[in-house]
């Protein structure tokens, strides 16, 4: 993209994001003002991310994963969020956001996350538990990883077998390289 007009795209998003965050109204959904449509969030999380502003991204997936209401978009909005911290080099904060993911599956408060453990989004919460402990790996802070790849492992386990054999190849690495720290 053109760099003038990248700058352009960017303003627009930043502006339109800020009137969201001041005014959460903006998000009403026509058919029920009591409720609150957060895929504009969404894709403002997917534009920032295209133009190259991942700080902005995450500004917005951090406000899109505090609007939602039922369990299975919280886990989802924090499956989301914990990998543009983790993109971002923000370690601790990403191991906070799948320690909260892990406690919404543990107690979701409804019944929207029946399945996670037969589909993808078990496999995608499975990898980013393990891609987070090999970006901790790397960092150096061995406790941590082993933390968080226990509990990648945890996960893994719950799975049904076709989302673990997905992950099994990304365990591995994630295993050899946390036992690899001192």
């Amino acid at each position: 993209m053109d760099q003038g007009l990248t700058n352009l795209a960017r303003c627009a998003l930043i502006r339109r994001f800020d009137a969201i965050e001041l005014d959460q109204g903006l998000l009403r959904q026509d058919d029920d003002p009591t409720r609150l449509d957060t895929a504009e969030l969404s894709s403002l999380v997917d534009d920032f991310e295209r133009i190259g502003e991942p700080g902005q991204a995450l500004r917005a997936q951090r406000l899109h994963t505090a609007l939602q209401e039922a369990a299975c978009d919280r886990v989802s909005a924090r499956l989301t969020q914990a990998r543009l911290e983790r993109e971002a080099g923000l370690l601790p904060s990403a191991d906070r956001t799948l320690a909260a993911l892990r406690d919404t599956l543990a107690e979701p408060g409804d019944d929207s996350l029946g399945f996670w453990r037969g589909t993808s989004l078990g496999r995608y919460i499975a990898e980013e538990h393990f891609e987070l402990a090999l970006a901790l790996a790397d960092a150096g802070s061995a406790e941590k990883a082993r933390a968080v790849l226990g509990a990648a492992e945890a996960i893994r386990g719950e799975l049904a077998q076709a989302p673990a054999r997905g992950v099994r190849e990304l365990a591995e690495r994630a295993a050899g390289r946390v036992r690899g720290l001192s």
